[in-house]
């Protein structure tokens, strides 16, 4: 009997530090997973925000671009002059893909791939009416009509440019709401494992003290390990 009391002694003891290393590497886990989830709002908020806001403005700016260098060939059309109108725009038309393949590379949200795709195709009927601008013979009955539909086009890439750039924010903001979250919920994840880890050891600490007591008669211990 006396075996098997020393065994009931030690094992309450043993079980709390079970207890312990159990609610340690649980909580642990948690908090590497939040931790994880905050890091990756973090990148995302600089690969998939950051940077393709800039590169839309820098889109913005290539059709400006653009759009200028086609007015002005269009205030004296010559084939004298199409030769480097036609080079001058091919490289801001090179740019402007090279970004859009970027920005594709991104992660978009549902509206925002909706939008994007909407760009590209204004972009292509841009692109289309420019090219038409550029070769046609006879301008003076087909650019009134192309130069209107061109402006109009390009006030629509305008307008999913800033749609996009609008989206952008709106997202941004969420993964920063979505980071602070994640690091609010591990500092109280984390300062409630220091508390459980010390209400526990002060309570293993009591009950290792109780039992080496000699003042506590042993029909006390008894009653309390029962």
């Amino acid at each position: 009997m006396q075996y098997l009391y020393r065994i009931h002694r030690k094992a309450k003891p043993a079980l709390l530090l079970l207890v312990v290393v159990a609610i340690i590497l649980g909580s642990s886990f948690i908090e590497k997973s939040l931790i994880k989830d905050m890091n990756t709002s973090v990148s995302s908020i600089y690969k998939d925000r950051l940077i393709p806001a800039s590169e839309l403005f820098h889109l913005n700016d290539l059709m400006y671009n653009k759009r200028l260098i086609l007015e002005k060939y269009l205030e004296q059309p010559s084939p004298e002059n199409t030769l480097p109108t036609e080079q001058q725009l091919a490289i801001y038309t090179s740019q402007i893909h090279s970004l859009i393949q970027k920005f594709e590379t991104t992660y978009l949200v549902d509206e925002e791939n909706k939008t994007f795709q909407e760009f590209k195709e204004n972009m292509n009927r841009y692109n289309t009416l420019e090219k038409k601008l550029l070769t046609h013979t006879d301008l003076a009955t087909s650019a009134p009509a192309s130069e209107k539909e061109i402006a109009g086009v390009f006030t629509q890439i305008h307008q999913k440019l800033v749609a996009l750039s609008d989206i952008q924010v709106k997202v941004g903001e969420e993964l920063v709401n979505s980071s602070e979250a994640a690091n609010g919920s591990a500092r109280i994840l984390s300062n409630l494992q220091i508390a459980i880890v010390l209400i526990i050891t002060l309570v293993i600490q009591q009950a290792l003290l109780m039992d080496s007591n000699p003042l506590i008669p042993k029909n006390l211990k008894n009653f309390r390990l029962n």
